[in-house]
């Protein structure tokens, strides 16, 4: 499932992501490595705010749709 399909306040293990190999790289120094865990924390209409490891981030939901969850 896509993380922008989460919930607020739901947890998911991240389990791939579907980008090109830069983006993926970039989204892959910034926390959302396969088997770590991320929390929907906040959300709106542009995107949504997640937190990894401790660290809070923004993500628009395009980019939040590229990355898996189960």
């Amino acid at each position: 499932m896509p993380l922008s399909m989460l919930s607020l306040g739901e947890s998911k293990e991240i389990i791939s992501i579907s980008a090109s190999s830069d983006l993926k790289q970039r989204l892959l120094s910034m926390g959302f490595v396969p088997g770590n865990s991320v929390t929907i924390v906040s959300m709106n209409s542009m995107g949504l705010v997640l937190e990894i490891k401790g660290t809070r981030l923004a993500l628009n939901k395009g980019l939040a749709h590229l990355i898996h969850v189960a």
